[in-house]
């Protein structure tokens, strides 16, 4: 037999006792798996300060808002709102604020700082762990749950939203949370489970409508157990027609909100401002989707190591029925990636999704290839005993070895707390400052991200500075819309990224011949205009 063919009989064997290892008992279990969590957590206490939460991301600042006008003005919850418009009503119809309002109930005890506000997004990451280790564990045994509870720890400490409060966290956390209980529920048919997946089903889609994507492993789940029996099927439709009540009554809730608000958090796509979602098709045939997208990836999921780990999970997956339902957990995500293609380029943070599965994967993929490796010692140094202690320790090892690109600028020294997330429009924020008054108001152009479809508003620059304003777009670039805002007691112009449209630079020109000049700098673009009447 030949050295190649003794690996592949040898290895199948080696692998089946390196997941079905049993010196594991509960109770060490229990142990390690405290000790994950202890240790990401510490981790993510030691650095939640980073950034300040006064100088944080868009993607924060919108929910920080939310969630102070909740403690601040009552616990309305069906009534969201921001606080950077100088006009009522200042409410924001956005996808159900579970995350926002969860921090908001902390202000009360602990006041508002890093803590408090980010503690939702810190417990959701370490309740991914918890559960990627129960659906990991119900399906493929302790060891790789284990495993893969560390590196659903790890992955996230990758992305530079690993901090932010806002819905993606809690959001993968309950689409796990429903598979985990769907196949309980499926399997042992305890009203318990039955609940369990109704509810967190609920809330992940009501959290965005897209989550329905976890569609496709929970029909899997029924597949494997009931094939091509129809019949079988019938009673487990009415769960998800009682979870979908919830989405349905929130949407349609939304809808009415945003006849009478501005379109922040543009959850109807392209209606009524914000971006066109439906951009699919155009993306897809864009070669530059798919490079950016794999660029993303690389970084999340550990380099080139981690793809080579997951890759090698992926052949292994196929053996066993089981393991299959990671595999379609993960073309599950691919199909959200793809089907909300413009929405993942414009924010990374939904690739976060591919954690759980990806988690699995890399376990399964370190665990081969260190068996693959011990399969190889024992036969070039004729070593006859198996020793599957011995293989996970090789598991654990090659997990280490996946660490390799430590490199990651946001992994273990996080960005400078003390550094605004948006550097220019914190310049801005300074002067305007500088040259408030406790009643300022000011107008700002330009201070909004331009997308096919409509374009989003900023909230950056008014949070940053402590103002309420106006946003003037184009059609609104006026004498007349300026004077009509300074009635309202705007006192201050300020603009950003003016030469990005023609219309806006030259209308900028003309109120810098029109008004004093406070503050202005060219090369970043960045101008504060005084439009009290001792000005010029």
């Amino acid at each position: 037999m030949s050295l190649i063919s003794e690996i592949k009989t040898g290895f199948r064997s080696d692998l089946e006792a390196a997941v079905g290892y049993q010196g594991l008992s509960g109770r060490n279990a229990a142990w390690i798996m405290f000790f994950i969590l202890a240790l990401f957590a510490a981790f993510r206490i030691a650095t939640i300060g980073a950034p300040a939460i006064d100088r944080t991301a868009w993607k924060e600042i919108d929910y920080i808002m939310i969630s102070q006008n909740y403690y601040e003005h009552g616990y309305h919850f069906l009534r969201p709102e921001t606080s950077w418009p100088a006009d009522e009503p200042r409410v924001a119809p956005m996808e159900f604020p579970l995350a926002p309002f969860l921090a908001s109930l902390l202000y009360p005890v602990l006041g508002v700082n890093a803590f408090s506000v980010r503690f939702v997004t810190l417990a959701a990451f370490l309740l991914i762990i918890v559960y990627v280790y129960k659906l990991v564990k119900r399906e493929a045994g302790t060891p790789l749950a284990l495993l893969s509870a560390f590196f659903a720890g790890l992955l996230p400490l990758f992305s530079p939203f690993r901090n932010y409060l806002f819905s993606e966290p809690l959001l993968f956390f309950f689409s796990l949370f429903s598979i985990y209980h769907f196949a309980q529920w499926a399997d042992f048919g305890k009203r318990r489970n039955l609940l369990s997946f109704i509810i967190g089903f609920a809330l992940a889609v009501a959290m965005k409508p897209t989550e329905l994507y976890i569609l496709l492993p929970l029909g899997f789940i029924l597949f494997r157990k009931f094939r091509f029996r129809i019949s079988a099927y019938l009673p487990y439709i009415w769960p998800f027609a009682l979870a979908m009540i919830v989405p349905v009554l929130w949407y349609y809730h939304a809808y009415q909100l945003s006849k009478n608000a501005l379109p922040i958090f543009a959850v109807f796509g392209g209606v009524g401002g914000g971006h066109d979602l439906f951009q699919t098709a155009d993306m897809l045939r864009d070669p530059s989707w798919y490079l950016t997208m794999a660029a993303r990836l690389r970084r999340l999921l550990l380099g080139l190591p981690g793809f080579l780990m997951i890759c090698i999970g992926l052949v292994a997956a196929f053996r066993r029925k089981p393991w299959q339902l990671f595999i379609v957990y993960l073309f599950s995500v691919f199909c959200f990636f793809a089907i909300v293609a413009e929405g993942q380029i414009d924010a990374p943070y939904r690739q976060l999704a591919i954690i759980p599965p990806a988690s699995f994967l890399l376990a399964l993929g370190s665990t081969a290839f260190s068996v693959l490796l011990y399969r190889i010692f024992r036969l070039l140094f004729k070593q006859q005993s198996r020793k599957p202690a011995l293989v996970f320790s090789l598991a654990l090892c090659a997990a280490f070895l996946s660490l390799l690109p430590f490199r990651r600028p946001h992994f273990i020294l996080p960005p400078d707390k003390a550094a605004p997330v948006n550097p220019y429009n914190w310049m801005l924020a300074q002067e305007i400052r500088k040259n408030a008054t406790e009643n300022s108001r000011i107008i700002l152009a330009g201070e909004y991200t331009i997308h096919k479809g409509g374009n989003d508003i900023s909230p950056v620059t008014y949070y940053y500075s402590g103002l309420q304003g106006w946003t003037i777009q184009e059609g609104e670039w006026s004498q007349t819309v300026i004077d009509s805002l300074k009635q309202k007691g705007a006192g201050l112009f300020g603009a950003l990224n003016y030469s990005r449209e023609p219309g806006l630079e030259a209308f900028v020109r003309s109120m810098v011949a029109r008004y004093e000049v406070l503050y202005d700098n060219p090369g970043a673009e960045l101008l504060l205009l005084s439009l009290e009447p001792d000005g010029n």
